[in-house]
């Protein structure tokens, strides 16, 4: 039983580190779609009066703004929830402008454009997330207590 103790402690050491560096982390290929005027730019990724969503069912496409689109999340990036909100859906609901409020997240990165990188993470965490816990070891197998 020991060496399935070890195995969740490591699986544990590993999520804690995934979390609690998840600002340096991989960033997820996520395929970068814009439909703007010329080349984008960095005022292109800056967010507008409408709060990011998702389009469609599938949650495949995230809508930024009027410009740009991140397209190729995977349903696993929709798996791994806290408290009923998975961190892409916490994300999405905190980055935007709120009127009442004067929260703007357009000053809360030096390049617009890091906007992108950052969704990149939080949607790798929430894949990679998953699939560490998929691969979790079974300890409640036939004879074991």
């Amino acid at each position: 039983m020991q060496s399935g103790i070890d195995d969740f402690a490591e699986v544990g050491r590993r999520l804690a580190d995934l979390h609690l560096q998840y600002e340096n982390c991989d960033e997820y290929p996520l395929d970068v779609e814009f439909s703007g005027p010329g080349e984008p730019r960095p005022e292109h990724f800056c967010f507008g009066e409408r709060a990011m969503r998702f389009i469609g069912e599938e949650k495949t496409t995230l809508r930024i703004n009027d410009h740009v689109r991140l397209s190729d999340i995977l349903d696993t990036a929709h798996r791994y929830q806290v408290n009923g909100r998975t961190p892409l859906g916490w994300f999405i609901d905190r980055y935007r402008i709120v009127q009442e409020s004067g929260t703007d997240p357009n000053g809360w990165f030096a390049d617009p454009r890091e906007l992108v990188a950052a969704i990149q993470r939080v949607v790798y965490v929430n894949v990679e997330t998953d699939r560490i816990v998929k691969n979790l070891p079974d300890v409640f197998t036939e004879g074991s207590s």
